[in-house]
């Protein structure tokens, strides 16, 4: 296995609503040291060059066959629009490669079963893109509760409230208005945030939810055409995990002005509180707490949780920048990795659970 890592991203169009170059080729030049950025892959010749270009990557490909298939690549990146998901992860693990993909996996648990089974048969490490664990306020708050700070879990709420859904967009974002494309909130505010919920008070086993869509058109500024919107804004869901707690959740996109993330955690000597100015999965967070000896007090993250020397901690590609890093670590030593495609698959699970609840007007179990 060679010193560093060759690692080749697919979807690194340049653009400020593109989340390959927001958040991942950021993260990788970061990481030059532990991670040789070989590689970056898009749609178009001319897209493709002007990403080597900016990137110093060796290698350019307008054809992702072509990527993954290359012999100077160790791990396939997959940061493109959710339905392009599958097809790409598969061609990556048929040709025996390591994949980090982004969430949502696919675009729903079949096909997240589907590419869990098959990186599995091959023996291949995998990532999913929920990079919410890797917020120093979360893996400090996971690990508070596992050293027994607020005792026995017994129940929590959860709510990130963004206003990203209200207002105008770019034409470019079509594929976020309509469900057909597996956006939303309840595939990606809910799922974000789910996650970090999961890990650190484990997994769910029942459901009861709603989902809607309460902002029903929008306008792209740059064409100036209306559009129906059909993919979902808002999520509620009661959920009961399989250690015993229990917690309501609540994610929407169109709340203006919102308040962010906020996670409160009850166990039965005390509780804690993790909370972010905007999406958990990219903004810094804090933690606060308090016992029965003590008042609620905020309590300072300790620099171990930083992982990495940079980008910044406010920059949208730290927490990937963290992943990126734990993820080579696992790979050189032989190590297990979270988040890999098994949890992608259960996340999948849970959340249709929740949108089965929604429909159904009763408790769903995580099947």
């Amino acid at each position: 296995m060679p010193t560093r890592l060759r690692i080749g991203l697919i979807g690194a169009t340049s653009g400020a609503e593109r989340w390959g170059a927001r958040a991942h080729i950021p993260a990788l030049l970061a990481l030059r040291d532990e991670l040789d950025f070989a590689a970056v892959c898009t749609a178009h010749k001319e897209t493709a060059l002007e990403a080597q270009k900016a990137t110093g990557a060796r290698l350019a490909f307008w054809d992702y066959q072509q990527l993954v298939q290359c012999p100077d690549i160790d791990i396939v990146s997959v940061a493109v629009r959710i339905p392009l998901h599958r097809p790409i992860v598969m061609a990556a693990i048929d040709a025996g490669k390591h994949v980090f993909c982004e969430w949502p996996l696919g675009m729903d648990s079949a096909q997240g079963q589907e590419m869990a089974k098959a990186a599995k048969a091959r023996k291949l490490y995998t990532a999913i893109g929920t990079q919410g664990r890797f917020s120093p306020a979360v893996m400090y708050a996971r690990d508070l509760i596992k050293q027994g700070f607020i005792g026995k879990p017994l129940h929590f709420n959860l709510s990130q409230f963004i206003g990203t859904g209200i207002g105008p967009r770019r034409s470019d974002r079509w594929w976020s208005v309509k469900a057909e494309n597996g956006g939303g909130a309840l595939n990606i505010s809910m799922g974000h945030a789910l996650d970090t919920m999961r890990c650190c008070l484990g997994e769910v086993s029942e459901a009861w939810g709603i989902t809607d869509t309460l902002v029903k058109e929008t306008t792209f500024t740059d064409t100036k055409e209306r559009v129906d919107i059909t993919s979902v804004d808002t999520v509620m869901a009661t959920v009961k995990l399989k250690g015993g707690a229990s917690g309501v959740m609540h994610a929407s996109t169109v709340s203006k002005t919102g308040s962010g993330f906020r996670f409160d955690i009850y166990g039965d000597k005390g509780h804690l509180l993790i909370e972010a100015p905007t999406y958990v999965q990219y903004s810094p967070g804090t933690v606060s707490g308090a016992t029965a000896d003590d008042k609620f007090h905020s309590l300072p993250i300790p620099k171990e949780y930083t992982l990495v020397a940079s980008p910044s901690p406010s920059d949208q590609s730290f927490q990937v920048a963290q992943l990126y890093h734990r993820l080579a670590d696992a790979i050189r030593h032989g190590q297990p990795f979270h988040p890999n495609f098994d949890d992608g698959l259960s996340l999948h699970r849970t959340l249709e659970a929740i949108n089965r609840s929604s429909t159904s007007g009763r408790w769903e179990k995580v099947t």
